[in-house]
């Protein structure tokens, strides 16, 4: 088996096991052993058995954004472990001064995770942490460049600009998880006739941001 194949097959047995059980459920010696390869193998393609599934969710998610978006707004980090092919994970589309416009990025998420239901229910789930941390850890320098970017040199503590790093790395996964968790109702909350505020949340960041201003502290003398 070549070494494509060899990643492939990984990812499709993979796949089976989280479907038909769950992620905990997967047990590298045991997915080695079915398809017939040692464990230095498995780990040449893939750091940890939740890193076959941070790879699945990117591979599906980058032909959604895509065909949404012009390559200048697409956000780009290679897929990692020794491939340097770069895939979008994330974009940035300016509308205006300090604005940006997140809607089509979050249907592009849910259409996303709608493609494999019952695997990503499984992965999108609150009781299991480990797929979360590397969902959050992919976002979080991206979110910081927005964050800087509505900012615009604005002063804000360091202490409140990691709670709102925490609050709108938060909202990529908690999407994700709301609309795994409500599926008949995807096609009606996709139709901006119906559900016109997928961006309110940075909205509401830009005009919390103009009505409120932070004094820088003063240098001690």
């Amino acid at each position: 088996m070549g070494t494509s194949a060899t990643k492939e097959a990984i990812v499709e047995a993979y796949i089976a096991t989280v479907e038909a059980a769950s992620p905990r459920a997967v047990q590298v010696a045991k997915l080695i052993k079915e398809l017939g390869i040692n464990r230095n193998t498995f780990y040449y393609h893939f750091p940890s058995k939740y890193d076959v599934a941070l790879y699945v969710f990117r591979c599906d998610l980058a032909p959604e954004l895509v065909s949404a978006f012009p390559e200048s707004e697409l956000v780009s980090v290679p897929i990692g472990n020794g491939d340097d092919t770069p895939l979008p994970f994330y974009v940035h589309r300016e509308i205006g001064a300090r604005t940006l416009d997140f809607g089509e990025f979050f249907k592009c998420l849910v259409r996303c995770v709608m493609k494999r239901p019952q695997f990503y229910g499984k992965l999108f789930d609150a009781s299991d942490t480990e797929f979360r941390a590397l969902v959050d850890g992919l976002s979080r320098p991206a979110v910081a460049d927005d964050l800087h970017f509505a900012l615009g040199g604005r002063y804000l503590p360091q202490c409140t600009f990691e709670l709102f790093l925490h609050r709108y790395t938060a909202i990529i996964y908690d999407t994700a998880t709301y609309f795994l968790k409500h599926s008949l109702e995807v096609a009606d909350m996709l139709d901006d006739a119906v559900n016109p505020f997928w961006n309110m949340p940075h909205e509401s960041l830009v005009h919390e941001l103009q009505l409120h201003t932070v004094a820088r502290p003063r240098p001690a003398r």
